[in-house]
């Protein structure tokens, strides 16, 4: 069989090796697609294309081939600025030895669903306390960058609402005590929306910011083995790298507060 034509080896016009290794530690500790991967070395200077990095991730055998199920029909969500809605939840964290005791300690995420800027911290566990004094700190922490939050939206864990304890009877319903952290939001004039029962993606950009976490933080094999105290400190670096360097598609691929200041800032004094 006669060979075909082509270059033998490698030609001016391929990725170089150095470059293909870089494209690879960037895909196996960020888990990057690619153009995600073209924006952070072109940060160093370095040009590729996004075919070129696809290439070199495929080669590697680093693609995940899924199955797309097929999409309901959904009516888009609108938003209409920064501030609008903000979407609380929580996360556990383990421990080192894998016990039971890793249930105590509980990320609490806060993410504006239009700016994507977030706030976190890791407390002691599922409480009332905590809920209210998480979201007290949250607030004082939006309103200092320049966003005020109109709407806080959770789900019906009873760290948020009382509505849900006890019975499902709505006339139970309407009786019981307003919880403290609704009875916090409606002092601060600020409206407490709940998620509809059994229903996690109404809650989809505080819950896929909790992916990207696992993915990117809970990933460092030490984490496990911090105090509260230390965990706390490694989650606001974390917090810090999320809202200031990482970049994200629904920001323009800007980091989340660069497109804030650059897209909202000076818009929201007209809101």
């Amino acid at each position: 069989m006669p060979q075909k034509p082509g270059p033998k080896g490698r030609v001016h016009w391929q990725t170089s090796e150095e470059i293909e290794d870089l494209i690879l530690q960037i895909r196996l500790s960020k888990n990057y697609g690619p153009k995600r991967i073209k924006l952070e070395l072109a940060d160093f200077g370095i040009e590729i294309g996004e075919k070129a990095a696809r290439g070199v991730i495929e080669r590697a055998g680093l693609v995940k081939r899924q199955r797309k199920p097929k999409k309901k029909s959904t009516k888009p969500f609108y938003a209409p600025y920064p501030g609008y809605r903000l979407q609380v939840d929580t996360k556990p964290i383990a421990i080192a030895d894998g016990s039971k005791q890793g249930r105590k300690r509980q990320q609490f995420t806060a993410i504006d669903i239009v700016s994507t800027i977030r706030y976190l911290d890791a407390k002691d566990g599922l409480s009332n306390s905590n809920s209210l004094e998480f979201i007290q700190e949250a607030l004082e922490f939006y309103t200092a960058i320049g966003i005020e939050v109109e709407c806080v939206q959770t789900d019906n864990h009873s760290t948020f609402t009382n509505l849900y304890v006890g019975s499902n009877k709505k006339e139970d319903h309407e009786l019981r005590r307003v919880h403290p952290f609704t009875k916090y939001l409606i002092s601060r004039n600020i409206e407490h929306k709940l998620s509809r029962p059994a229903t996690p993606q109404h809650n989809g950009f505080v819950e896929r910011s909790h992916r990207t976490d696992e993915e990117e933080f809970y990933n460092n094999p030490t984490l496990p083995s911090l105090t509260l105290i230390e965990l706390s400190q490694a989650m606001k670096k974390w917090q810090d790298e999320y809202n200031y360097i990482r970049r994200h598609s629904s920001c323009n691929n800007l980091a989340p507060m660069e497109y804030f200041n650059k897209e909202w800032k000076d818009r929201l004094t007209h809101v």
